[in-house]
């Protein structure tokens, strides 16, 4: 679970050396909020073997898993033609891509150009989180669209990747592995993140199920989802330091940034309503080993999750700081802004604006 290994551009070498984040001189002023629906857009590949996926950043590679996320709060600020052809025709791109054991592989475009037809495929940093987070955004997208001729002739596909990613994958302990067989032999680790991410695509999924007149089928995801939950209950949270364990191979609290301090808030991000009463431990965790995040001291990459969650809490001047500091990196370094870390900022610049969550 290497979410951080997806550079684009120049970021890679950035993150190599990046200390800390220091606003420019002409920072003075502030940066321009980012035109999140724009800027997407024009990640979107127009042509070539790929068209109708994304770029995560200009000149950076297609990420499935980053993608979804980054589309997510995107669904319901488009008109239904843009609907179509911005999210559904990605959908039906990706399970096209799906290979028959229902994972996918990003795509390394070897040429540095998106459009021209080299191209590498690489491993996803995990099987369990790419299929959640499909589940999630075709649901949204099902739910702005009203498009039941899609459910009715991809469901069948959308079961078997949920499926074969997640309820296959549910361990004794009730966590999902990062990976299906045979690379779980090197990693069979169940991530809270991960999980948290499972949680919201198997609850969504069935919520769409159950109104579409399947309830058994409704009924056997959502037992997956409690099952993650009373897993995290029994091992997950360490009470002697307040805070999550990052997954089930330990049952410590991390204190390193990344996973152990952001690892802590996915749980109130992906609404994870029965871990509610550990919300509040889990941020102050973050706040207590990681203080002044918000201002992108620790990570090259924003992590807009945690000013979300910020925002969500009500801690806005936190979640000010780090909206700022992303519409900063967005003129001074674009690769660092990918389209997951877009998605979190939208979501963070409506709440900050007053406005209801999407």
């Amino acid at each position: 679970m290497l979410r951080r290994q997806f550079f684009a551009g120049s970021a890679a070498a950035i993150a190599t050396t990046f200390t800390g984040f220091t606003l420019p001189a002409h920072a003075a002023l502030a940066p321009p909020v980012i035109n999140v629906v724009a800027t997407v857009k024009a990640l979107r590949i127009p042509s070539g073997p790929w068209a109708g996926g994304y770029e995560i950043a200009p000149a950076g590679r297609l990420n499935w898993y980053f993608t979804n996320l980054g589309l997510l709060p995107v669904v319901q600020l488009l008109n239904a033609a843009d609907r179509e052809l911005y999210i559904r025709s990605y959908l039906d791109l990706y399970l096209k891509t799906v290979r028959a054991d229902g994972t996918i592989e990003d795509v390394d475009f070897t040429s540095g150009l998106s459009t021209s037809g080299a191209y590498a495929m690489v491993p996803s940093d995990s099987d369990d989180s790419y299929a959640a987070t499909l589940l999630t955004l075709a649901v949204k997208y099902l739910r702005a669209s009203k498009n039941w001729i899609w459910w009715d002739a991809n469901k069948a596909k959308l079961k078997f990747i949920a499926y074969r990613n997640l309820a296959v994958m549910v361990k004794p302990d009730g966590y999902t592995s990062v990976f299906q067989a045979p690379r779980n032999q090197s990693n069979s680790i169940g991530y809270l993140m991960d999980n948290c991410e499972v949680y919201r695509g198997l609850r969504d999924f069935a919520a769409m199920l159950r109104e579409r007149g399947e309830p058994s089928e409704a009924t056997y995801y959502d037992s997956f989802a409690t099952g993650i939950t009373n897993g995290i209950l029994q091992i997950g949270f360490d009470n002697a330091r307040g805070g999550f364990a990052v997954g089930d191979h330990t049952p410590l609290a991390e204190t390193s940034f990344y996973p152990g301090t952001t690892c802590q808030v996915f749980p109130q991000a992906f609404g994870v309503s029965e871990l509610a009463p550990y919300f509040d431990r889990g941020y102050q965790f973050l706040e207590t080993y990681s203080p002044g995040w918000a201002d992108g001291r620790y990570d090259p990459y924003p992590w807009a999750v945690l000013g979300l969650v910020a925002a969500k809490r009500g801690s806005f001047a936190q979640a000010r700081t780090q909206k700022t500091l992303i519409e900063q990196m967005f003129v001074d370094n674009r690769a660092l802004v990918t389209i997951n870390e877009l998605g979190f900022y939208q979501r963070t610049k409506r709440l900050l604006a007053g406005l209801s969550e999407i």
